[in-house]
């Protein structure tokens, strides 16, 4: 973000951060609720699936991808860094994969994207972490 030198418009740079982060907060907050509301049915369903009583296994799955998503979402609102984006996104992708049953190159798509993210996650990761405790060390 480009700083004025103005006192106004950097009053109101400041006034659209705050707002920004109370927006922020809400949403978090709406999520937590969200999940909440949402795993009330996870004990009854997994003692259907236990029973077998007509319950559907992929369906199960498709709620339980759900929620762990939902939950690294949080995280991503929470923790504000590269690593927890590529996390929701591998999430999601995985998700895609199992609950869908996708023809021959949608899968192929989808194992060429989690690699792609293993990498990122492996290589540019944790090449920006290292250079963290560096950058640190110059400022000081």
């Amino acid at each position: 973000m480009k700083h004025y030198t103005s006192p106004r418009i950097q009053r109101a740079q400041l006034f659209l951060m705050k707002v920004s982060s109370y927006l922020e907060i809400a949403c978090a907050l709406v999520l937590i609720v969200a999940i909440c509301i949402a795993f009330i049915p996870v004990p009854q369903n997994l003692y259907s699936l236990y029973l077998d009583n007509g319950f559907d296994l992929s369906d199960f799955m498709k709620k339980s991808f759900d929620l762990v998503i939902g939950v690294e979402l949080l995280k991503m609102f929470c923790r504000h860094d590269i690593d927890s984006i590529v996390e929701v996104l591998l999430f999601s992708v995985a998700r895609q994969m199992v609950i869908d049953h996708l023809a021959i190159k949608e899968a192929l798509i989808g194992c060429v994207a989690v690699a792609i993210l293993f990498a990122v996650r492996r290589f540019l990761l944790s090449l920006i972490h290292i250079s963290e405790p560096t950058r640190h060390a110059q400022i000081s």
